[in-house]
């Protein structure tokens, strides 16, 4: 796990430490095999200030075999829905020729396009047409082959952790950057969909990026969008959130996405908090207010000879005498004359040989 860079080009576009947190916008598969809507959500995204754009190439329906009777149980707005998957991955599945269409779009639109992939010729088509980065599932952590394929396309790979152990995502890694790997992003996912805040363990996001050295991010399955804020908190450099016309409508890994039409308030808020993020250490403006600071005044008439105590003195600003930081410094020391209340006090009232 040791070479990875600290830093990740998506298609011009540096994920990591000093630089703006980046929104990829995810829109999956929402457009089912409507390619028409696939194209409106991308001129949109990018109408609306997207500086990246996720899918997905689902184009073959044989990753899922067929008659098993397996079910996908998953949660909308309404309840939830449990279908077939097989039929589920059928009505999703685009040719590759409309998938051109997405990213061509991305592409005259100025947009990197990032895709989620799941066999090698979706790969190699990826990186044919100019992808800036290929999305391993957490379902495909341990696809061994998957990766090593991937790491070879010479493509930055995000890798999805959400639900895997340390082991996993380590050999994962390893197994990138034994096949020639430099590029590597890992996105913190809290689980399921949708994940309660209280699942969502952000503090993985640090602990990631301590242990791995390299940019961490977070796939969002949060049903709103203050986790995302939470996360540039911890450090994410990446953030991936789905985005729909809809996402009360009735369909499948959509209950956590946010509106399309809010996607250029929340990039406006995402750009602030991560402006607020800043550098430490600062050192404070040079000519920075010191007006309303406190000095030390008297409380109560003090006769000359008489010591300097926190009974008979008090503080005000602006400091005009000795400032309230000196004050161990004044303490116990003689007045050299009377000094009536409310009066200021200087080291000139003060003896301070005595």
């Amino acid at each position: 796990m040791n070479g990875f860079a600290k830093f990740v080009d998506l298609g011009g576009r540096a994920i990591g430490p000093g630089h703006p947190v980046a929104l990829a916008v995810e829109i999956g598969t929402f457009f089912n095999r409507d390619i028409g809507i696939g194209l409106d959500y991308v001129d949109r995204s990018i109408d609306s200030g997207a500086e990246l754009l996720k899918s997905e190439i689902l184009h073959d329906a044989d990753i899922c075999l067929a008659n098993t009777g397996l079910k996908h149980e998953y949660r909308h707005a309404g309840g939830q829905t449990v279908e077939d998957y097989r039929a589920l991955i059928e009505r999703k599945t685009v040719p590759l020729a409309e998938y051109e269409k997405l990213i061509r779009r991305c592409t005259d639109g100025g947009v990197p396009f990032i895709a989620s992939v799941y066999d090698f010729t979706g790969i190699d088509f990826l990186r044919d047409q100019g992808g800036a980065g290929i999305k391993i599932a957490r379902n495909n952590i341990d696809h061994i082959p998957l990766i090593r394929h991937a790491a070879k396309s010479g493509l930055p790979l995000i890798f999805d952790a959400g639900e895997v152990t340390l082991p996993e995502l380590d050999r994962a890694l390893d197994t990138a950057g034994d096949a020639g790997a430099a590029q590597i992003i890992v996105n913190h996912h809290p689980g399921s969909n949708p994940a309660p805040a209280e699942n969502h363990n952000l503090s993985m996001i640090p602990f990631y990026r301590e242990r791995y050295g390299i940019p961490v991010g977070l796939s969002c399955h949060y049903r709103g969008e203050e986790i995302m804020y939470a996360a540039i908190g911890q450090g994410a450099a990446l953030l991936e959130k789905g985005f729909d016309d809809d996402p009360d409508r009735d369909e499948q890994d959509i209950v956590s996405a946010a509106p399309l039409a809010e996607l250029t308030v929340i990039i406006g808020r995402i750009k602030a908090c991560s402006a607020a993020i800043g550098r430490a250490p600062v050192d404070p403006p040079e000519n920075r207010d010191l007006s309303v600071r406190a000095g030390l005044v008297a409380r109560e008439r003090i006769a000359a000879g008489e010591a300097i105590t926190l009974k008979n003195t008090g503080f005000a600003f602006p400091p005009a005498g000795i400032p309230a930081a000196a004050f161990d410094k004044a303490e116990g020391l003689a007045a050299t004359h009377d000094i009536a209340p409310g009066q200021v006090i200087d080291w000139n009232d003060l003896d301070a040989e005595g």
